[in-house]
């Protein structure tokens, strides 16, 4: 399905009215996003919107609303998903080092599933829960010992990249290891002592390894390495009802790559289904490739300046804003200067407001010639890990608003922040 991105008109009326910086929400596009994915799916798979991505109240609402459920790994996100109306039976809590507030928690208001991802967590949501008088459903969270090639990446335009659709060992930040699960070596042990717990209830295994994965096959390689530890575990007599495969479908961040097939995804799971694989009921944690084509970052070009033959390009934002990881830099090339789309390029540095030489939102990136001061810059595919994984604190700049937009109409759904806001928690002392 082509994306339908909005236009420059449609932006630059929204900074105009709401100021900059400012985050823009396309809810039309969620809509679509999330129907396409879920019309592709096997009847055994169920859709779990992951918060960690996007938290806003309104974006989670109209999953809530459009049907899906939810994966949550904080207490705030629960406590989110909730307001927002997920149904607790159909929420997941995820993520390692879960404290006790947030066992607590999960166990009060009834999540119909706590993934565990080590001995001595099990242990204390089983004491936990036996002192609550309730048995808690549980999946085990299995760091694996395959797993596809080229994973965990954001390409920066390259037509092509390696072969997708092998196994090879793991290898996490170059290293086996992992704070996430148990390792599939240790598995084994791991559930023999969970099975002995009265007041857990094992449902099945959880295994998360791929990210913003384009290309179908290599998705489908990891999933069947997964379904394949499940039928082991089933074959040494332990009965595996459910399989989490976390998330891993991704979005094109260039002009090069091709969006992910979910057509032909779908249509290999149910093959693989259909040819004999026990039909367990199936979890997906999806967070960007349902939100983050939706969301843009206008910022308004502050200064343009030289230095050394190098051309710099600053904007009222930065990465207070909009942080990504080194490996997610690539992913600003994909913007666009509103207005200026048939200008002469040239190289430039795309760089924030911070008084740190880390402000840098792209390297090398090609803007407008004729860029000058107060133009709009829009950055694109930023509905995802964006707002929520800001340094918002940063030389204390206020926050950026939010804003949807959806059947041409556009409303602010978080207010601008303001200066007040950095001291609501802080105490003046004298000592």
């Amino acid at each position: 399905m082509p994306i339908e991105y909005l236009t420059d008109q449609v932006l630059g009326q929204a900074l105009q009215s709401y100021g900059s910086p400012l985050y823009v929400y396309d809810l039309d596009l969620i809509a679509r996003r999330y129907k396409q994915l879920q019309g592709c799916l096997p009847p055994n798979f169920r859709l779990h919107y992951a918060l960690k991505a996007n938290a806003n109240l309104t974006i989670c609402r109209r999953f809530a609303q459009l049907g899906a459920a939810a994966e949550v790994s904080s207490l705030g996100e629960l406590i989110t998903a909730l307001r927002v109306g997920f149904d607790p039976e159909e929420i997941v809590f995820t993520g390692p080092g879960k404290s006790r507030q947030e066992l607590l928690a999960a166990l009060a208001e009834g999540v119909a599933l706590v993934v565990v991802e080590s001995i001595g967590e099990a242990r204390r949501l089983d004491e936990l829960a036996a002192a609550q008088a309730v048995v808690q459903p549980v999946l085990l969270r299995v760091n694996p010992a395959y797993r596809s090639a080229n994973s965990c990446e954001v390409r920066s335009g390259e037509a092509d990249g390696p072969a997708c659709d092998t196994l090879k060992p793991i290898a996490m930040n170059g290293q086996g290891a992992s704070k996430f699960g148990v390792d599939e070596a240790a598995m084994a042990a791991t559930l023999a002592a969970l099975l002995e717990m009265k007041h857990l209830e094992f449902r099945g295994i959880h295994v998360f390894t791929e990210s913003n994965v384009l290309d179908y096959r290599q998705l489908l390689a990891a999933w069947q390495n997964t379904a394949a530890i499940a039928a082991k575990l089933h074959a040494s007599g332990i009965p595996v009802h459910t399989l989490d495969f976390g998330g891993g479908i991704g979005i094109a961040y260039n002009d090069v790559d091709e969006e992910f097939d979910t057509v032909g995804f779908g249509v290999a799971l149910a093959e693989h289904f259909a040819s004999g694989a026990k039909p367990h009921h199936c979890i997906l944690e999806m967070g960007r490739y349902l939100i983050g084509e939706a969301g843009y970052y206008l910022a308004e070009v502050l200064d343009v300046k030289e230095s050394q033959g190098q051309r710099f390009v600053i904007l009222h934002g930065g990465i207070h804003n909009l942080y990504r990881t080194p490996a997610m830099q690539p992913a600003s090339r994909y913007l666009r200067v509103l207005g200026k789309g048939d200008s002469p390029m040239r190289p430039a540095v795309l760089a924030g407001q911070l008084p740190t030489p880390v402000d840098v939102m792209v390297r090398e990136v090609s803007l407008p010639e004729d860029i000058t001061i107060g133009d709009v810059v829009a950055i694109q595919n930023c509905g995802a890990y964006g707002y929520n994984h800001s340094l918002t604190n940063f030389a204390l700049h206020p926050y950026p608003a939010e804003v949807a937009y959806a059947g041409g109409n556009m409303v602010v759904i978080r207010d601008r922040g303001t200066y007040d806001d950095f001291f609501v928690h802080q105490k003046l002392v004298e000592i």
